[in-house]
């Protein structure tokens, strides 16, 4: 006969307690289930956000000029490479008026050589104009002031024109020089005349006075021989005749020297 197997104490504990447990349920219900904990499924990432680069714009092609026409020295006419046209009015500068003022015809021959078909760049357009840069990089504005074609604007407030006026001025270049003396908005004075010198006549020359007749003197005998004239007086074979002589008188010495028909 095998011995009876022994429980542990604790065993018995956890036993008992476990029978409480189950009385307790008994009589107050049934006991409660155990929950089943679902784990939680693990939260799906966001798919990380996908970065946009905006394309670059394009950037338009700039836009060249050509001048087209010539309105006067200080406005004209461009066309663009885009096909559009517009006129300029240069920044800076003044015209002779057209076909009134002083050297206006001057200033725009000189303007219509200068710039017509020629390429220009525009600068900013501002209430008062635009400059007007030539293919070389020269500015047009100074170009057309140094050489006296145009006036400088004060309006504009740019030295670098005031100075290029100054040194028209000093130099006497253009429009400065006689006969417009720096007038453009009216047409050239009426040149001054120049005095005219009046000849003061030649004195006048006095006439030597005849020589006295010779008065015969109380010595000179009385002709006794007339001749009416030299020729009758040489025809005689009586010439010369002296004074005192017969036939001599003073109406046949012409000149005087007591000597008659001696030629």
């Amino acid at each position: 006969m095998q011995p009876k197997k022994r429980f542990p104490n604790w065993l018995k504990i956890v036993l008992a307690a476990f029978a409480v447990l189950f009385a307790l349920g008994a009589i107050f219900g049934k006991a409660p289930e155990p929950k089943l904990t679902t784990a939680a499924a693990p939260a799906t990432s966001a798919p990380p956000p996908t970065s946009t680069t905006p394309s670059p714009t394009p950037t338009p092609a700039a836009v060249t000029y050509t001048v087209g026409s010539v309105t006067d020295g200080a406005t004209v006419v461009v066309n663009g490479s885009d096909g559009t046209s517009k006129t300029v009015h240069v920044l800076g500068v003044i015209a002779p008026v057209a076909s009134t003022g002083c050297y206006a015809a001057e200033s725009l021959a000189w303007a219509t050589s200068t710039l017509s078909g020629a390429a220009v760049t525009l600068g900013a357009e501002t209430a008062q104009g635009i400059s007007l840069t030539l293919a070389g990089g020269q500015d047009y504005a100074t170009l057309a002031i140094q050489k006296g074609y145009l006036k400088y604007a004060a309006t504009a407030a740019l030295p670098a024109l005031a100075a290029g006026e100054t040194a028209a001025k000093q130099a006497v270049s253009g429009l400065w020089g006689p006969p417009c003396q720096g007038t453009i908005d009216a047409p050239a004075p009426a040149p001054t005349p120049a005095p005219v010198a009046t000849p003061k006549p030649a004195p006048a020359t006095k006439a030597a006075p005849p020589p006295p007749p010779v008065e015969a003197t109380e010595e000179a005998p009385a002709p006794s021989v007339y001749y009416a004239n030299c020729s009758a007086a040489k025809a005689a074979h009586a010439a010369p005749l002296h004074r005192g002589e017969p036939g001599y008188r003073p109406a046949l010495d012409r000149d005087g020297d007591g000597v008659a028909c001696e030629r």
